[in-house]
């Protein structure tokens, strides 16, 4: 009997090992796409940010001045654009994520009840 309680303890914990070992797995992906996410982002940012200040330090006179601002909306548009695109990419990015945390749950859940199932089984045969 206590052989089976220590096989059933060494099987439930490397089930739960790899559980865990998969779910950090998972979390480090999504670490690195949100990373991968942000960076690129940053960088576009950052480029418009620039582009707008060069152009703007390239204003001499009234005519580039209307024509700079003009543009304004231009850039706005642009870059709100990126934004609406980033934000979904970012949904996108936390619905797969919270699906594939509720599908390795569901299988670890599902291994860890099988476990059990089995030493209630073989009790019930020892017995």
């Amino acid at each position: 009997m206590s052989a089976n309680i220590t096989d059933t303890y060494e099987t439930a914990a490397k089930t739960a090992a790899n559980a865990a070992n998969t779910a950090g797995q998972l979390v480090v992906k999504n670490i690195e796409r949100m990373i991968e996410l942000q960076m690129g982002s940053a960088k576009v940012y950052a480029e418009a940010l620039l582009n707008n200040a060069r152009e703007a330090l390239e204003v001499k006179d009234a005519q580039s001045a209307r024509s700079y601002f003009e543009k304004q909306p231009e850039v706005v548009r642009g870059i709100v654009q990126r934004m609406t695109k980033d934000s979904g990419e970012i949904m996108e990015l936390g619905r797969a994520y919270a699906d594939e945390a509720q599908t390795l749950f569901t299988k670890s859940a599902t291994d860890l009840g099988a476990v059990v199932q089995n030493d209630t089984k073989a009790a019930k045969k020892g017995a």
